[in-house]
C-alpha cells in the first residue's frame, strides 16, 4: 500500500502512520495490482512509546511480523485481538518486567498460530516428566525430549523446564534467560517461518535489561 505525501509535513497522514499504530485505513482499490493507494487513516491509538524500549520494541515487532508472515488471509478475530491485547501490554508494562512479558505473548501467538511446543509430555515416547528430571529441548522435535529417549536438543534443568512451561501458559511473572530466548528465536525460525526471516528475531537476543 502507497501513502502518497505521507512524509511532507502538511499532510494529513504525515505523523499518524507510525509503527504499531491502530486505526481504519481507507485506501483505492486497484483490481491486479500489489499496491493500493491510502486515502485516508482514522487513528484509534498510537504505541510511539514502545521505542522507548528495545526489548518492548522487539517484542511488538515480532508478534507484528508474525502476523504478517503467517496469518491466514480471511479475517481472524481472535489473532487480531491477540496481537492487540499484545501490544496494549507491551505498551503499559514496566520495562524491567517486558522480558517475560515478551516471551509470553510471542509463545503464546506461536501457539494460536498452530505451533505450540510439547512441554507436558516427552515429544518422542509421551511420557510425562518427573518434577527432577532434567530434560532436553528439541527445536526440530518440536518439544521436550526426556532422558530415557535419544539425546538431542538442549539439556534444561527442573527449574528451566518450569518456566518454559510457565511462559508458554502465559505467565509474564517469569524472567527467561538469554537461552530460553534463543530457544523461543529458534523454535519459531524451525516450526512457523516458513521458510522467511523474521528479521526481529535477530534482536530478541540482544534487546536485554
Amino acid at each position: 500500500m502507497i501513502a502518497r505525501g505521507a512524509l511532507r509535513p502538511r499532510n494529513r497522514l504525515s505523523g499518524l502512520l507510525e509503527p504499531f499504530v491502530e486505526g481504519h485505513a481507507t485506501f483505492y482499490l486497484k483490481r491486479n495490482r500489489d499496491l493500493h493507494t491510502l486515502s485516508d487513516f482514522e487513528l484509534i491509538r498510537e504505541r510511539q512509546a514502545l521505542g522507548l524500549d528495545m526489548m518492548r520494541f522487539t517484542g511488538a515487532s515480532v508478534l507484528c511480523e508474525l502476523i504478517l508472515r503467517l496469518a491466514p488471509r480471511e479475517p481472524d478475530e481472535v489473532l487480531y485481538d491477540t496481537l492487540v491485547d499484545g501490544l496494549d501490554a507491551l505498551l503499559e508494562a514496566d520495562p524491567e518486567n517486558a522480558r517475560g512479558l515478551v516471551a509470553a505473548r510471542i509463545w503464546h501467538l506461536v501457539s494460536l498460530l498452530g505451533f505450540a511446543p510439547s512441554v507436558e509430555v516427552c515429544v518422542d515416547c509421551g511420557r510425562p516428566f518427573g518434577s527432577v528430571e532434567a530434560v532436553r529441548f528439541d527445536v526440530r522435535a518440536g518439544g521436550l525430549r526426556c532422558s530415557s529417549c535419544p539425546s538431542a536438543g538442549t539439556m534444561l534443568g527442573p527449574d528451566e523446564v518450569t518456566d518454559l512451561r510457565a511462559l508458554v501458559g502465559g505467565d509474564t511473572s517469569i524472567r527467561p534467560s538469554s537461552r530460553q530466548l534463543a530457544l523461543l528465536a529458534d523454535f519459531i525460525r524451525y516450526h512457523a517461518s516458513e521458510g522467511y526471516r523474521i528479521k526481529s528475531l535477530d534482536y530478541l537476543n540482544s534487546a536485554d535489561r
